[in-house]
């Protein structure tokens, strides 16, 4: 659930020959003759994840911290790319995670995605896929440890919960009251799993440093 947030030049003459060349291997491939896309900044894309930037519905840049990540609940099923494309949903958020635990990465850590008003420039997002009546699956808790871990690593983010908006950690949406639209998401079931999602983070840390 989400609240609302308020070049090359080409003549004509080789635009025609351009244009089919690019639509048959890709932009990034004519224009360096690669046929790999450009590697992602490791601190805006989180490794290993699916990477589906959108084009609408947030602010480059303007991150004014990296508090850590708000939680959120879909109340629905499916990838939210399309909708986080659509010009009037005017919502978005870093990242989805669907119930087998694929993640989605839509907005970059340092732009500003749309997911919980007055915390966009402070907080990433991510939306879980389901109900707030069902709680996250196990493949759902570890994909979300998963990008806590990455956020940590890269941003700093604190090993801990956090439960207002001035706090640092893993938060969630209802945390922020009417600021941030005065939602209960992601449930009170989600919300309690945090703990579970922490001791994730936690414990491959701890096994990593071993």
């Amino acid at each position: 659930m989400l609240t609302l947030a308020s070049g090359l030049a080409l003549s004509s003459v080789a635009a025609g020959s351009v244009a089919t060349e690019c639509s048959s291997k890709g932009f990034w491939s004519w224009l360096t003759g690669s046929n790999s896309e450009p590697a992602a900044d490791p601190s805006a894309w989180t490794p290993g994840v699916k990477r589906r930037p959108v084009k609408k519905n947030f602010i480059s840049g303007g991150r004014k911290a990296q508090r850590g990540l708000i939680l959120h609940v879909q109340e629905g099923q499916g990838s939210l790319f399309e909708w986080f494309s659509n010009p009037s949903a005017k919502v978005s958020a870093h990242f989805w995670v669907s119930q087998t635990g694929e993640i989605e990465q839509y907005v970059s850590a340092h732009d500003q995605a749309w997911a919980q008003r007055d915390g966009n420039a402070e907080w990433a997002s991510v939306e879980t896929s389901g109900f707030a009546a069902q709680p996250l699956t196990p493949a759902q808790v570890e994909a979300v440890a998963r990008i806590y871990q990455w956020g940590a690593r890269e941003h700093g983010w604190a090993l801990k919960l956090a439960d207002h908006p001035q706090d640092t950690g893993l938060g969630t949406h209802a945390m922020g009251g009417s600021g941030w639209g005065l939602h209960e998401c992601p449930g009170p079931s989600r919300s309690a799993q945090r703990e579970a999602i922490m001791a994730r983070v936690l414990a491959d840390r701890h096994s990593g440093e071993s």
